[in-house]
C-alpha cells in the first residue's frame, strides 16, 4: 500500500471515543511499504517523546511500534540473506568466470 493508493492514513493515528487509540483503523504492517513503516515508526517515537500521552493510547501506541521494529528487522534480515546470496555471483561475474568460451568482454 502506498500513501496515495488509498486507504487509511497512519499519519493520523486514529483515536477512538475518549482519546483511546483504535488500532483497527491502521492497516496491517505487512501492508506498509518500508518507507510507511518506519515514518510511522517515527511518528510515534515523537509522540511518545512528547510525554503526554493517556494509558490506553500509549498501550496501543507501544504495540504498534514493537510491531514495526520486528516487521522492519524481518525485512532487513530478508534483504540482507538475498544480498549475500547474490554477491558471490557477482564476485565471480567481475574476474570473469562462469563466461561461455568465446563470450566478448565489455
Amino acid at each position: 500500500m502506498t500513501a496515495t493508493g488509498g486507504g487509511t492514513n497512519p499519519a493520523t493515528m486514529a483515536t477512538g471515543p475518549h482519546g483511546s487509540a483504535d488500532a483497527s483503523a491502521l492497516p496491517p504492517v505487512e501492508e506498509l511499504g518500508y518507507s510507511e513503516a518506519a515514518a510511522e515508526l517515527d511518528r510515534i517515537i515523537a509522540e511518545l517523546d512528547r510525554g503526554v500521552i493517556d494509558v490506553d493510547v500509549l498501550e496501543v501506541r507501544l504495540s504498534r511500534a514493537v510491531e514495526i521494529v520486528e516487521e522492519l528487522d524481518r525485512r532487513i534480515r530478508g534483504a540482507r540473506e538475498r544480498v549475500s546470496a547474490i554477491l558471490p555471483r557477482l564476485e565471480s561475474a567481475g574476474r570473469g568466470e562462469g563466461e561461455a568460451p568465446g563470450a566478448a568482454t565489455v
